[in-house]
């Protein structure tokens, strides 16, 4: 049926809802948020006083008006075959552009008038960029003043009457229905608080009620008998903020940490919940020392005192988030009981909430085990609202994108800001990385979010940068305690944790480029009784290690998923990474001998060599015997140290204690390195590269040769400073000179330029709404060089271990010679070669994918 007056939804069946129900729906659902939820104290913080009873209606009034541009004649139009599909967001610019007459016009004028009277043009923006990214027709020069003069009129055509239909007196509507419904926000008064945050973040939640206003789940298309439209919105909205888990969390706390977690605290588990820290806290401690615990008790106690009402955990890799994500379900079911919020996976990729896993029917259809229709599942369909979750454990990239200029970004930061946003294994990531998290935990705790750091490997440069703090020397730097505890407001201090003092005996051999060698060195271990780990900078490496092993007729010692023997490493599809992550856990983890043997994580121990790459770092519960393991950085050498003797057990003989072997280049000196990487080691072409700062290096590998023995935790703060602060680094390169310095420039030339990087790409919520203007090509990455794609296969495909595979990850490197390809590209399988993998094109490249992993050629 043909509807006359404007409308904003339409389902297949040609329903249509109003826009002016719609204005209802999603007006409703903010003066919920607003009013119903923590995020009232967020804005108003940042709005620097209270919100009146007529700052929400004006809020609300102009959510209610967020899709006016839904009253153009081209939307109006779409309703009929074969019409072009006109859009309603940018369009709205032209009603104000200086250029058009329509600014003339009475509706237009009343509208201007009144933003003009709430102090509300930056508001007006900001709600109109609901669809993700801020509009090219609001921005400046002149807020409002809008795109060219050219578009603005093009756009203009849209609003003149066509059909019998006038868009003007729709939108004239729409501004009475808003008048009607929120009477006060039409009355004299002050304006509208203007501090750009605040702005932003009233940017986020409009999106935010704009999705939970649009759910047909909580508000179809037809009002029930009965109600109007603005009784039905308000009781769904209140009803859809308490489903979709928006109400605030239970503030009851357990009594004490031992009641939450079955076992008496370290010291560090229980000052972690102190007041005194501030809004950002760093615990610093060992691998094992129980700091994730920490954090869910300082998580507990933040909401238990009402400053937050979420909980985000952001680790570095998605396999550190699958782990992790089960041991915080665990622990949740264990301190809340039956009632215990789910927590989501926030992986791509994934569907999971609770225990629960989703499989998607369709774009926006998800089915799940059962009926039930919780938070968690809600937050779990999408990416974009991972981070309106009570609970999420994911990568630390979704939390990157809230303070970068990619779409969603606002309703990211908005979302995120009730939470504790907890980042694991911090150390000193990349330079852009860390600039793009200081932006993301600035915005944060400014909103009145809270932060923690947790690493096992946290320089004091890093650590300051972070926490907002003023570097110190390396002397002092040396004099910090570790493990330790500190914050935004508190300076570091001793602690004891969980972790056990641990003497690891430490040795470098010249083999790192000797894969057969590196082979007979593990299998003569392991013949002798021993678990071997053997980590390899690259997956190259590591792949030519494996097949030297079975050259050197490895058998049953070999690291296997069923029957195939394989490796680990980053190039796997999901699928096998789950199935590699479990079974490597099974050989290597801890076995609980209360457990019933088909209940345990671990196996009973018995000889074997499993080669990997930086996938066996951290957070994989892995226990060795024997690590082997390329050079590399030391704060990542600690990482890898920390897989040895992680459990209490009997040990064979001969290896009673930890025992690491470091390989190294032949020859004593790195400078070959400085033009040609190799191993990981080095700078690429373009001054990347795995572990590309040689000064780090050489740092690293002076310190394995002083030290026969480490001992863990009391040696490591001493050997990261002397690795990662910047006094060290330059002492290094002065002491070697030559080329040393000119690679020390080089790379103090690209650290800048990627500060100067983040800073263009980074979200500046302090700046006006109408400054921003995001980048069409939505190429900005959370890491540099992390330019991967996700490719499905035409067909899905049984891989090597009987998973089937529907997507793989392709590193960017390897698609440079495929030239350009589209963003819904699939995989065309050539040849499947059962056991032995399959073979497919993509664009100009050949790939083979088998038990090895992801291969070129």
């Amino acid at each position: 049926m043909t509807e006359i007056h404007a409308w904003a939804k339409r389902d297949e069946f040609g329903t249509t809802l109003a826009l002016i129900d719609h204005g209802e729906d999603v007006a409703a659902v903010l003066y919920a948020v607003l009013t119903q939820t923590a995020y009232r104290s967020r804005i108003e913080r940042l709005a620097g006083r209270a919100l009146s009873d007529q700052d929400i209606e004006r809020l609300c009034s102009l959510a209610f008006l967020h899709d006016l541009g839904k009253a153009n004649s081209g939307f109006w139009r779409r309703q009929f075959p074969k019409m072009p599909r006109i859009g309603h967001t940018e369009v709205v610019g032209a009603l104000f552009h200086h250029s058009v007459p329509l600014r003339n016009q009475a509706v237009v004028r009343e509208l201007s008038d009144l933003i003009a009277a709430w102090g509300a043009a930056e508001h007006l923006t900001a709600v109109m960029a609901h669809h993700g990214r801020p509009l090219t027709s609001f921005s400046t020069p002149g807020a409002m003043s809008g795109s060219s003069t050219r578009e603005a009129r093009r756009d203009a055509g849209w609003w003149r009457p066509i059909d019998g239909y006038d868009p003007l007196a729709e939108l004239a509507r729409l501004v009475s229905a808003a008048r009607l419904r929120f009477p006060l926000a039409f009355l004299e008064g002050p304006p509208l608080p203007d501090a750009a945050r605040f702005v932003a973040l009233l940017a986020g939640l409009t999106t935010l009620a704009d999705w939970l206003g649009s759910d047909t789940a909580h508000f179809p298309l037809v009002t029930p008998p009965g109600l109007s439209r603005s009784q039905f919105a308000a009781r769904q909205a209140a009803l859809g903020v308490t489903v979709r888990g928006l109400r605030p969390l239970s503030r009851a706390a357990p009594d004490s940490f031992a009641a939450a977690f079955g076992f008496p605290p370290y010291e560090a588990q229980e000052k972690a919940a102190a007041a005194s820290l501030g809004a950002i806290a760093a615990l610093e401690a060992e691998t094992g020392s129980g700091k994730t615990e920490a954090a869910l008790w300082r998580a507990l106690a933040l909401i238990a005192r009402g400053e937050v009402d979420a909980l985000y955990f952001a680790v570095p890799t998605r396999t550190a988030a699958t782990q992790l994500h089960g041991r915080i379900n665990r622990h949740l079911a264990r301190i809340l009981g039956a009632d215990a919020p789910r927590a989501v996976l926030a992986v791509p990729g994934y569907l999971r909430a609770g225990d629960e896993d989703g499989q998607r029917l369709a774009p926006f259809t998800v089915l799940w085990p059962d009926e039930d229709d919780n938070d968690a599942r809600w937050a779990a369909e999408a990416p974009k609202r991972y981070l309106a979750a009570r609970i999420a454990v994911g990568t630390i990239d979704q939390a990157l994108m809230a303070g970068l200029q990619v779409k969603h970004a606002h309703l990211r930061a908005a979302a995120l800001s009730r939470a504790l946003l907890v980042v694991d294994e911090v150390h000193a990531s990349d330079t852009f990385q860390t600039e793009i998290l200081k932006t993301v935990i600035g915005n944060h705790v400014a909103a009145g979010g809270r932060a923690m750091l947790l690493s096992a490997t946290l320089g004091s440069a890093a650590r300051t940068a972070l926490l907002g703090q003023e570097a110190p020397s390396l002397a002092l730097a040396l004099e910090t305690p570790y493990p330790a505890l500190s914050g935004s407001d508190a300076a570091p201090r001793t602690v004891t944790t969980g972790g056990r003092r641990k003497e690891i005996v430490v040795g470098t051999v010249p083999l790192i480029a000797h894969s057969r060698e590196i082979a007979v060195r593990a299998l003569a271990a392991a013949r002798a009784g021993a678990s071997v780990l053997i980590v390899r900078n690259t997956v190259a490496d590591a792949v030519a290690v494996q097949q030297a092993l079975e050259a050197e007729g490895a058998g049953n010692l070999l690291f296997r998923v069923g029957d195939v023997a394989t490796l680990h490493h980053g190039r796997f599809a999901a699928e096998d990474r789950r199935l590699l992550d479990t079974e490597i856990e099974a050989v290597f983890g801890e076995v609980d001998d209360d457990q019933a043997p088909g209940e345990r994580r671990g196996r009973e121990r018995r000889p074997i060599v499993a080669v990997g790459t930086t996938t066996l770092e951290m957070s994989l519960d892995l226990d060795a015997d024997l690590l082997i393991t390329d050079l590399a950085p030391m704060d990542v050498l600690l990482q890898r140290f920390g897989r040895l003797h992680r459990h209490r057990r009997d040990r064979p003989a001969g290896f009673e204690m930890p025992r690491a072997i470091v390989l190294v280049p032949e020859v004593r000196d790195l400078s070959p390195l400085l033009e040609r990487a190799r191993h990981g080691l080095g700078p690429s072409k373009e001054g990347r590269g795995i572990y590309p700062r040689l000064a780090v290096i050489e740092a690293t590998w002076r310190l394995m040769e002083e030290h026969a023995r480490i001992v863990v935790p009391c040696d490591c703060r001493r050997l990261v400073e002397l690795t990662t602060h910047p006094e060290a680094l330059d002492a290094v390169a002065a002491r070697k000179g030559g080329a040393w310095l000119d690679h020390a420039t080089c790379q103090e030339g690209g650290r800048v330029a990627d500060m100067a990087l983040a800073a263009h790409h980074r979200l500046d919520m302090t700046a006006p709404f109408t400054d921003l203007s995001f980048p069409e090509d939505e190429t900005v990455r959370t890491r540099l060089g992390a330019d991967d794609r996700l490719i499905r296969p035409e067909v899905p495909f049984v891989g090597p271990f009987g998973a089937v595979v529907t997507q793989l990850r392709i590193p960017g490197w390897m698609l440079t010679k495929a030239g350009p390809i589209p963003d819904d590209a699939t995989a065309a399988v050539r040849d499947e070669v059962g056991a032995e993998g399959v073979r497919f094109t993509l664009g100009a490249v050949e790939f083979r994918y088998d038990r090895l992993g992801l291969r070129a050629g």
